[in-house]
């Protein structure tokens, strides 16, 4: 393995670098392809819906009815004020951002880290995101490159405690939060850690704090309407159970493929089984204590995490994303325990590249059609049959907390974008009542149609009965997107 990525160094040669850009060439032109091709989901139309507004008072009024910070939609309209509303445009940052995160530890390169471990880190942050959704236009993606930018001033703050360190890992926190308020535990992980390693010098650089104010701010601000989202949590949010639990730590691993969890722990298992002592300690041995500290501060931050969901917060698996950076870390630091840690970096690296190689030539191959969860083909449906009036059911448990104003945007949206002036309905359903026959009373005006956005696993008027416009009243002719479970229904009457 000397040729590649030597045992005792973590020198990566050229012919691996060059393989491993290629592979991530192969990944970018499976993500950019993705990324052009596939209508938006539900919620990237939320957030076309939340940037569109034409006057900055209407677009804050839209950012405060939302459940997350500002952070990503102010980034978002900037961007979309010269780049326009086409899909790939408003997926653009997202996909720039895990190059970005990917790049980070290579450029600014942590003190005490082997070559081939930041090689490694990097692979596995570009790898994390898989190919599929993920990659959209919501704020995760950019969240990732700021938390890996957050873990790399961490670790050097970690090892000389300063004002001018502290200002930059406490500025990259509060933007980190402001992109997602669960983004608070690492920082606070973080900080517990900080104080706890350097007291009184840490105490000293209390300065720093003083940039957390906007996000305090905002928050402050936005709590009554965080609260509304909160009291829905239990109905809103999958209960943590023991299944649940695990597909959160699987998601840690890999936001796209569940199996990575196995497979990481088997390759770490064999590398320290096989460790041997010897004269040279492995690179890993080597590697500074604030890198470790680093990635506990990822284990800290996600039992946290599940603490506070414990309470009835609730969680969904991204909002993870930002445990991923130290979590990763952690990998790449264990791998570097074993007696050959550049034979166990490499696997893991081409592990993750691996697992991507089959969903990046499904998404090269032909177009073809998949159960989304998005209304966009459904829009371009009812305007191919020029309807003028649309009903509008966002079937969810969060629909009854929605303004009206909202809901219109929403469902609006991508017949705004067309420049088609169609005229919204919203509607919230009943529970207890049957669904088709509401909508169909509800629709109005010279060519109806309706847009029923469902869930049937959720508690939803859809779980009670089952989504047949067309069977209930014949003169409806639909078009059905999703899996049966999760879907889209959009129907004009003949």
């Amino acid at each position: 393995m000397t040729d590649r990525m030597d045992d005792t160094s973590g020198r990566i040669s050229r012919p691996l670098h060059v393989a491993m850009g290629l592979a991530a060439t192969l990944v970018g032109i499976a993500r950019l392809r993705f990324a052009a091709t596939e209508p938006l989901w539900f919620d990237e139309a939320f957030t076309l819906a939340i940037i569109a507004p034409p006057d900055w008072a209407s677009f804050w009024r839209e950012v405060y009815q939302d459940s997350n910070g500002p952070g990503y939609y102010l980034l978002a309209r900037l961007w979309a004020g010269f780049s326009g509303h086409a899909d790939l445009w408003l997926r653009m940052p997202s996909l720039l951002a895990v190059w970005i995160a990917a790049l980070l530890p290579l450029v600014l390169p942590p003190k005490g880290m082997a070559p081939g471990a930041r090689f490694t880190w990097a692979a596995l942050i570009f790898c994390w995101w898989g190919i599929g959704f993920m990659l959209d236009a919501r704020c995760y993606a950019v969240l990732l490159a700021i938390s890996t930018g957050q873990c790399l001033a961490f670790a050097r703050l970690m090892e000389r405690p300063g004002l001018r360190r502290a200002l930059v890992w406490a500025t990259l926190g509060a933007a980190a939060i402001l992109f997602h308020y669960y983004a608070v535990f690492l920082g606070l992980a973080q900080g517990l850690i900080y104080l706890a390693r350097h007291r009184m010098a840490a105490l000293r650089t209390w300065p720093a704090g003083l940039v957390l104010v906007p996000a305090v701010m905002w928050i402050a601000h936005h709590a009554p309407r965080l609260a509304e989202y909160s009291r829905l949590a239990a109905v809103w949010h999958r209960p943590i159970d023991p299944a649940h639990a695990l597909g959160l730590v699987q998601f840690l691993f890999s936001a796209s493929t569940p199996e990575t969890l196995t497979a990481v722990v088997a390759i770490l298992a064999i590398s320290l089984l096989v460790a041997r002592m010897g004269s040279t300690r492995p690179v890993g041995s080597q590697m500074a204590g604030p890198l470790v500290m680093t990635a506990g501060s990822g284990l800290l931050a996600f039992v946290l995490m599940m603490v506070f969901a414990l309470t009835g917060a609730g969680i969904t698996a991204r909002y993870l994303a930002p445990l991923a950076p130290p979590i990763l870390l952690g990998v790449v630091l264990v791998a570097g325990l074993g007696s050959r840690p550049g034979l166990t970096w490499l696997s893991l690296a081409g592990l993750y590249f691996g697992l991507l190689v089959g969903p990046g030539l499904n998404v090269l191959s032909p177009p073809r059609s998949l159960p989304r969860y998005e209304f966009e083909t459904g829009a371009k449906f009812l305007m191919a049959h020029k309807v003028t009036d649309v009903v509008f059911v966002w079937d969810h448990e969060l629909a009854p907390i929605m303004t009206s104003g909202t809901l219109k945007a929403v469902g609006g949206v991508f017949f705004a974008r067309a420049h088609d002036p169609v005229r919204i309905i919203p509607l919230v359903l009943p529970r207890g009542q049957d669904p088709n026959r509401e909508i169909i009373a509800a629709a109005d005006g010279r060519h109806p149609g309706l847009i029923w956005v469902f869930n049937r696993a959720g508690h939803t008027a859809a779980r009670d009965f089952a989504p047949a416009i067309s069977r209930t009243s014949p003169d409806w002719t639909c078009d059905e997107q999703g899996d049966g479970t999760a879907g889209v229904l959009s129907c004009y009457r003949r």
